[in-house]
């Protein structure tokens, strides 16, 4: 979240994986993957953030997810500034830890909902 706070976009997309749990595999993001997260990141730039939560369950199923604000507040009106949530699914795999991006497909942690 640093990174992404700091505009380090392309660092991003190279430390982020896809985790497939069918074969435990991880893989680097696909280009339609990294186009589609390069968009969000771009689009809702990192101001601000905090972690709501995170959650360690099964191999696959650990959540971090992530309030981020990508609007300044406004300081003459008092409006706060416009959030929305990441969230990423830290993975082990053969001994390493891989930072892998959630599907629409994988499960949550529907207790944390």
């Amino acid at each position: 979240m640093k990174m992404l706070q700091d505009g380090k976009i392309d660092e991003v997309m190279n430390v982020l994986y896809e985790y497939d749990d069918s074969l435990n595999q991880v893989n680097p993001l696909s280009e339609s993957t990294v186009q589609r997260y390069r968009r969000v990141f771009t689009m809702f730039p990192v101001i601000d953030y905090v972690r709501q939560y995170y959650s360690f369950q099964l191999e696959g199923l650990n959540d971090v997810k992530y309030s981020v604000k990508f609007t300044p507040d406004n300081e003459e009106t008092g409006e706060k500034g416009a959030q929305t949530t990441f969230m990423f699914n830290p993975v082990k795999v053969d001994g390493s830890w891989y930072v892998t991006v959630k599907r629409a497909d994988q499960e949550l942690d529907n207790s944390r909902l």
